[in-house]
Order: C-alpha cells, then sequence, then structure tokens
C-alpha cells in the first residue's frame, strides 16, 4: 500500500506522499487541547486527527472510503478506481497508536451538528481545494465550529495579484482534482461569507510532497461570535 502521510508509527516512520512534521507549527494548533472535542476533515491516513489527539483533544475524523464518491470533473472521471480503501492506512496507525480516535466515512457536505455535533477546533487543511462545492463545504464547517476553525489551502499564484477577490477555473486542466483555485483574498470572502465572523491570516508557506513540487499555501484562523 502507499501513504499519503508521512506518520511516526511505534518501530517506523511512513513513506508519504507529503510529510506534514515541518509545517505543524504554521497551521498554529494550541499545544494543549485537553477537554477539547476536534474534527478532522479529509484526514486521509490521519497526521492531524493523531497530532490533535497527542495534544488531549477527543477527536473526530471525516474521509469518504470509495474513490468513486469523490468530487470528480465529468470529463476527467476515471474509468478505473484503486481496490485499496482511502482508509487502509489510518486503520494500521490507529491500531499501532492505540488512539481513540473515531473516523467516520462522510462527506464534509453531509457533515451537520445534528449527529455530530459541534467542535472546539476544526482543521481542514488540502481538502477544499480539491472539492466541487467549496462554498457549500465552508457553509458546513462553519455550523460544526463552535471555537476555531483552522484552513489551510492551496491559493492562486496569478489570481492573488488581482486587488480583488478571484478564483480561476483548473476543471478543464485534468489530472488532480482541482475545481477552483482562489487568491488569497477570494478564501477570506469565502470564510466570511460562509458565516466565520473573524478570519485571521496567519502566514504563508509551501508545501513540499515527496516528488520535491512546492504547493503555496496560506492559513487562516476563523470564529463566529
Amino acid at each position: 500500500m502507499s501513504w499519503y502521510h508521512t506518520l511516526e508509527l511505534p518501530g517506523v516512520v511512513t513513506d508519504g506522499w507529503f510529510d506534514l512534521r515541518p509545517y505543524v507549527d504554521h497551521y498554529g494548533l494550541p499545544e494543549r487541547m485537553d477537554g477539547m472535542r476536534a474534527l478532522d476533515i479529509g484526514t486521509w491516513d490521519g497526521f492531524w486527527a493523531f497530532e490533535m489527539e497527542r495534544r488531549g483533544a477527543a477527536v473526530v475524523a471525516l474521509d469518504l472510503d470509495d474513490e468513486r464518491d469523490l468530487d470528480w470533473p465529468p470529463r476527467f472521471r476515471p474509468t478505473d478506481y484503486s481496490d485499496e480503501p482511502r482508509g487502509t492506512g489510518f486503520g494500521i496507525a490507529h491500531e499501532l497508536l492505540d488512539s481513540g480516535v473515531e473516523r467516520m466515512v462522510r462527506s464534509i457536505y453531509d457533515a451537520r451538528p445534528d449527529d455530530l455535533g459541534q467542535f472546539d477546533i476544526v482543521i481542514c487543511g488540502s481538502v477544499l481545494i480539491h472539492l466541487r462545492d467549496q462554498m457549500l463545504a465552508l457553509q458546513r464547517i462553519a455550523e460544526l465550529c463552535r471555537g476555531t476553525f483552522i484552513s489551510a489551502e492551496e491559493y492562486d499564484r496569478v489570481a492573488n495579484l488581482i486587488p480583488v477577490p478571484m478564483s480561476r477555473l483548473r476543471a478543464h486542466r485534468g489530472g488532480t482534482v482541482v475545481f477552483w483555485r482562489p487568491s488569497v483574498r477570494c478564501w477570506s470572502r469565502m470564510m466570511w461569507t460562509a458565516g466565520f465572523d473573524r478570519e485571521e491570516r496567519r502566514g504563508k508557506f509551501a508545501m513540499k510532497a515527496n516528488t520535491g513540487f512546492a504547493v503555496p499555501h496560506v492559513v487562516f484562523h476563523c470564529s463566529q461570535s
């Protein structure tokens, strides 16, 4: 199997596509999260879920197991899919870490406080960029968040040069599923439009894949009144 995240597990460090360990400080998680309830959206192998649990939080992690359930542009939908559930790595790590994280197979589109409750910390990193309906996802996140929403997403360098909120269509290009790539200003206005009263830009960084390719990210901390 292949790993999406580099994880430090008992006796082994997984060879992930992305090693998030050097970037943890950019996200601004509280040093201690004892007594907090936290939500990790798009958990994949669980890096953020296990990190928040390590800091003391009770964590719920959301993701989809079947690639066919992901948002795919109709012209670029694969004709064959991986037979390996996306939750395989999470399950292995969960057992080795003797973790209490609750993983739920759920799209953020269908995540509601009626059955999930609300959370003190919600983290969503490198997920919204892959969704067809970013605004609906942000609306759902605002409904689930009673504290701080931590967002870390790719932004469009070209759109960022234009002094108005702007997002560029990318779904026509194929390859990795990216529908819209907003500018930093656009991400900010989308957070406000979705229901967050305060959004603080915490900074930018370039996240490198194991191929060496770097993706520009911007981090926001958002909250409601």
